[in-house]
């Protein structure tokens, strides 16, 4: 499975770098909409709690379930890679670039993950899921957490992990958005800097939220499309010439109209 992400020319270097892939909690999403929210009411109102069945207020309800979506990790792609829209927004006007994943090489479709990538399709909608769907949801989640299965990608659990993470509103439609899922690294991450065995990295970012950093093989790039601005070409060609990445440059000709399209560098193509 092919998939791509857009970043801007320091990402690119931090990739290029640490090779690892960033996965964010759900509350650092850049749209408010883009997360699922149990309803809070302006009057205190007793219901069962969705994970030990006990009476709580509406308030704490609903603080219960943010915790547990926000311990688990998400990290973005799409389908494509020649969106003048996600150029334009995600990778610097123009000036950063976008990378191409072999995903199983990558190990992003792992089902290690709490969802895999190929489970990841976002689906567009217009309304926001119902609450008691959303409960199902956080009840799937929740029993994985129980049973200690909290990372793995389990079937039984997937509609309900659906409506938690892989739905958005319709304007987003035009990402083609597929995304992949951790968890059990955040449970179990204590202290330390590292946690299974270097595979993942936590990075606190300067605003102090953390990220953390997937490790995938260089092998798992495939490919990777400079922005039509990109300022420091001959040292990215040196650097995809040195990691056997394919580069590939934008065809910048008034035929093409709007139509993005790019072709292999010549110069590290050989």
């Amino acid at each position: 499975m092919i998939i791509y992400k857009y970043m801007d020319a320091i990402t690119l270097n931090l990739v290029l770098d640490s090779f690892r892939i960033a996965f964010a909690h759900p509350s650092d999403f850049n749209d408010p909409f883009d997360r699922p929210r149990v309803s809070r009411r302006p009057y205190t109102l007793e219901y069962h709690s969705l994970f030990t069945g006990e009476l709580m207020t509406r308030e704490a309800q609903a603080a219960e379930a943010d915790e547990a979506w926000n311990k688990c990790a998400v990290s973005s792609f799409t389908r494509t890679h020649d969106n003048a829209l996600m150029w334009a927004h995600y990778a610097d006007k123009h000036k950063g670039a976008v990378i191409e994943i072999d995903a199983r090489e990558a190990g992003l479709t792992s089902t290690e993950l709490l969802i895999p990538v190929q489970f990841g399709s976002v689906i567009y909608m217009k309304r926001q899921n119902p609450e008691e769907s959303l409960a199902r949801g956080f009840d799937a989640l929740r029993s994985q957490a129980v049973t200690g299965g909290e990372n793995r990608f389990e079937i039984r659990n997937y509609e309900g992990l659906q409506r938690l993470f892989l739905t958005k509103p319709m304007p987003w439609s035009y990402e083609e958005e597929v995304r992949a899922v951790c968890s059990q690294f955040l449970y179990r991450w204590d202290d330390q800097d590292e946690s299974f065995e270097g595979q993942w990295k936590r990075i606190v970012k300067a605003d102090g939220n953390p990220i953390y950093g997937l490790r995938i093989p260089s092998r798992s790039i495939t490919r990777i499309f400079a922005g039509l601005r990109y300022e420091n070409l001959g040292m990215l060609r040196e650097r995809c010439t040195r990691e056997g990445i394919r580069l590939m440059l934008p065809i910048n000709e008034p035929s093409n109209g709007y139509e993005m399209d790019f072709e292999p560098d010549p110069y590290s193509d050989r």
